[in-house]
C-alpha cells in the first residue's frame, strides 16, 4: 500500500476514537484494514491505548497548575518608520554610488572625444572640430530619418 493510505487511514482511525466519523469514512477504514496489516496494528494498539487512557483514574497534581497569559510583544510604530527610513536612505545611497561608479570620468562632452589641449599636433581643424563637438553644434552621428511604416491598408478601407 502507498505510505499516503496509511497516513489518511491512520488519521482517520485516531479520528474514530474521538469523535463519530461518517459512513463513507468506516468503509474506507474497513477496506484498507483488510488488505494492510501495519494499519489493522495500529488500530488494535490505539483501541488498546485509548481504553487504558480512559480507564485509569484521574489524579490531582502535586502542585498547584497556573497559566499566565503570555504577553505578546509589539515593534512600535516608530521603530518601524525608523527602520524603513534607513533602508530607504541606504538604498538610495547604494545606488548613487552604484550610478556613480559606473559612469565615465569627465563630463559627457568629453565622453564623446578625447580632451585635446590647444594644438597639440598643431591641426587647427580638429581643434575646431573638438570645440564645436563639446559645444553641441556638431552632431556625433548624422541624423537619418527613420523609415515611416504604416499598417497594411485593410480591404474595407477605400
Amino acid at each position: 500500500m502507498r505510505p499516503s493510505r496509511c497516513d489518511r487511514t491512520r488519521s482517520l482511525l485516531s479520528q474514530r476514537l474521538d469523535a463519530a466519523i461518517s459512513d463513507v469514512e468506516r468503509r474506507a477504514i474497513a477496506r484498507h484494514t483488510a488488505r494492510c496489516a501495519d494499519c489493522r496494528a495500529f488500530e488494535a494498539q490505539s483501541r488498546w491505548v485509548t481504553a487504558e487512557l480512559r480507564s485509569a483514574p484521574l489524579l490531582d497534581p502535586p502542585h498547584a497548575v497556573v497559566v499566565t497569559p503570555v504577553r505578546a510583544r509589539r515593534i512600535s510604530s516608530r521603530l518601524v518608520g525608523n527602520v524603513a527610513s534607513i533602508a530607504a536612505l541606504l538604498a538610495v545611497t547604494i545606488g548613487g554610488w552604484a550610478t556613480g561608479m559606473s559612469l565615465p570620468t569627465g563630463s559627457s562632452a568629453n565622453r564623446a572625444v578625447p580632451p585635446l589641449r590647444d594644438s597639440v599636433n598643431g591641426d587647427a581643424l580638429r581643434v575646431l572640430h573638438v570645440e564645436a563637438l563639446r559645444a553641441g553644434e556638431l552632431p556625433m552621428v548624422p541624423a537619418t530619418p527613420r523609415p515611416s511604416v504604416k499598417p497594411p491598408r485593410s480591404a474595407d478601407d477605400s
